[in-house]
């Protein structure tokens, strides 16, 4: 099956701005009930180590992710735990700001472009379940921004172009924000009516959660997004992870020598 670059609701203009935000915070919950931060850990650790890095850039981080989850167990080279700082292009605020009352956790105040980050933000961008919005040119962008400032950047999609996900996964999503969105945090009275009095927010989740497995970026995908951007001095790494019944794919760029 090929890409398809379908549209998600929450990418557009006229979207209401809290069903997009309910979207992005029950997507965190449900990757931390999923337990993708025990999945990716590794990834993260080890890209910390052949990099370097001091500091995590979380791009598109959305409703937080899996990175505040697995940061207390990261190490740098130093064998401190790296900072971390949560960016987005339009941040879920109440949400991100929640969870950078941690220690060593913060939000960064102004919109982040991921395909433009401010030069002051160095460190090791990564990019949890987000790639797929962008078509590939615009993809390829987010990766030549990390390369020609010399970040590592790490890119990881929870969704999958597979058969599986794409029929009996997507059919269970509205069963899914049933049960989670209660567990998000903070609590927003809005977001409950619009999941059990007028349900809006399953279907509208699962529309976008469909539409983000026909988006998937498959390997050999990546391998064409990064294949102009192959040069001396710069090393490109992908994979797949099984994670439960699914798969997780990754694409890690970083300097070498």
């Amino acid at each position: 099956m090929k890409r398809v670059h379908l549209f998600e609701l929450a990418d557009q203009p006229w979207f209401p701005r809290t069903l997009a935000d309910a979207g992005t915070a029950y997507l965190s919950v449900l990757q931390e009930k999923a337990g993708l931060a025990a999945a990716v850990a590794p990834l993260v650790q080890r890209a910390l180590e052949v990099s370097g890095a001091e500091r995590v850039v979380d791009l598109c981080a959305g409703g937080g992710g899996p990175t505040v989850a697995l940061r207390s167990g990261l190490r740098t080279r130093s064998g401190e735990v790296p900072e971390l700082v949560l960016t987005d292009l339009k941040p879920n605020e109440a949400r991100l700001g929640d969870l950078a009352g941690e220690a060593g956790v913060r939000a960064w105040p102004e919109p982040v472009d991921a395909r433009a980050v401010p030069a002051e933000l160095t460190g090791l961008r990564t990019v949890f379940n987000a790639l797929h919005h962008l078509r590939p040119p615009e993809a390829r962008r987010v990766l030549a921004d990390a390369q020609a400032a010399g970040q590592p950047v790490l890119v990881v999609e929870i969704s999958e172009r597979s058969l599986l996900t794409l029929t009996l996964a997507s059919a269970f999503i509205p069963l899914g924000v049933l049960l989670l969105m209660p567990l998000v945090r903070p609590v927003r009275l809005s977001w409950l009516l619009l999941t059990y009095l007028l349900p809006v927010l399953p279907f509208t989740i699962q529309w976008d959660g469909w539409v983000s497995h026909w988006r998937t970026y498959s390997l050999a995908e990546q391998a064409e997004l990064v294949a102009p951007l192959q040069r001396e001095g710069w090393t490109w790494e992908m994979g797949q992870e099984a994670v439960g019944p699914g798969r997780i794919t990754w694409l890690l760029g970083h300097p070498v020598g």
